[in-house]
This record gives structure tokens, sequence and C-alpha cells, in this order.
């Protein structure tokens, strides 16, 4: 476990400290802010092919980043003797970046294979859209996990900016639940309305003709 900084004699370094920071900071942009970003493109106002040109392309990057941060925690790990398994920081992000590379991308091609065919979500695309949820949310309290076992003391900026993400996030979900249908209700409402201007406009004559029908 990291020592305290506060703790520690002016001028001292602290082995695998910038390391560390990478480590953080990478690990943070990609559960805090890419990850979140990758999972909305799915539900922004784009035509079909969104889910192949924008959502999997970031998403590959994503996995990349995590690799990558993974790496570099393992390198803390190593440079300040901490055993691999010692805690359940790494234990779980052991757990979290495996999904996103094995699991993840195989069910993301597999519900892509079947939209192709039947043009809905099938059991791959639920499983796949709820595992990544899951994701998210392990990787972000993970990612409290970690400043913890730091003893850093930007967990309070940190969950600052996790609470404004997660607003964010939440409320994009619920505009794609409830403001699409609204809109969609609303627009169907119009059109089976009638057309009060057509049926309702009266033609030259129309006067002339009302008047002869009441005299018959």
């Amino acid at each position: 476990m990291a020592s305290d900084p506060s703790q520690l004699p002016p001028g001292f370094e602290i082995p695998g400290q910038n390391t560390l920071i990478a480590h953080a900071s990478i690990m943070c942009l990609v559960f805090v802010l890419f990850i979140p970003i990758a999972a909305l493109t799915v539900r922004a106002p784009l035509n079909k092919i969104r889910v192949t040109r924008l959502h999997a392309p970031v998403q590959i990057a994503n996995v990349v980043l995590a690799v990558v941060g993974m790496g570099l925690g393992s390198s803390v790990a190593t440079t300040r003797h901490i055993p691999k398994g010692s805690t359940p920081h790494i234990l779980l992000g052991y757990v979290i970046v495996g999904l996103l590379v094995a699991v993840q991308p195989v069910l993301g091609i597999l519900q892509h294979l079947y939209f192709r065919k039947a043009e809905r979500r099938g059991i791959f695309g639920w499983i796949h859209l709820l595992l990544g949820r899951l994701i998210l949310i392990l990787g972000l309290v993970n990612g409290a996990r970690g400043f913890k076992l730091a003893r850093d003391g930007e967990t309070a900026s940190y969950y600052a900016v996790l609470g404004l993400v997660c607003a964010a996030y939440i409320g994009v979900l619920l505009w794609d639940w409830r403001g699409q249908r609204y809109w969609k209700d609303r627009k169907s409402a119009r059109s089976d309305m009638p057309n009060t201007d057509s049926t309702n406009a009266r033609r030259p004559g129309d006067e002339e003709i009302d008047l002869h029908s009441r005299a018959g």
C-alpha cells in the first residue's frame, strides 16, 4: 500500500509515482468520460451505421487505453512490491479489463450480426448492454478504491466529476426512454387528426348551394 505523502521527508520521491499518476489519469478518462460517451453513441440521433462507424471504433480505443492503464498499474504494484492479488482494487481491475477485452467485443459482434438479419436487439445485445453498464459501474467504484489505496487527497474531486457524468448519462438515457416516445406519440397524434383547414374551407358557390338546399 502507498505511503501517505504528507509523512514523507521533503524531497523524497515515491517510487513509481509518475507511473501511478499516468495509470490514474488514463483509467479516470476511460471510465469517467470515454466509455460513457461511447455508450451514448448508440443513442445519438444518427442513422443505422452509427454502431459500426462510431460506437465500435471508440470502444476499441477504450479497450486499448484500459489495457495500457492496467499495465501501468501492474508496473506500479511491481515497483512498490505489492502482491498482484493482495488488494480488491487490483483484483477487480483485472476482472473489469478482462471483460472489456474478451467478452464485450464478442457480444457486440454477435449482436451486430443478429441485427443485420432481424433488425432488432437479440439476447446477445441485451447481455452486451447490461454487462457494459455493470462494467462501467464497477470501473467507477474501482477508481474510488484506487484513490483510497493510494491515499490520494483527490477523492473529493473524483466524486464531484463522477456525479456530473452520472447525471448527464442518466439524463440522456431518460430522454431516450421518454423523450423520443413523447415526440413520436405527438407526431402520431397529429397525423391522425383530420385536416381541419381542408374540411372547413368553403369553396366559391357553397353559399348558393346551401340556400338552394334549404329552399328545397
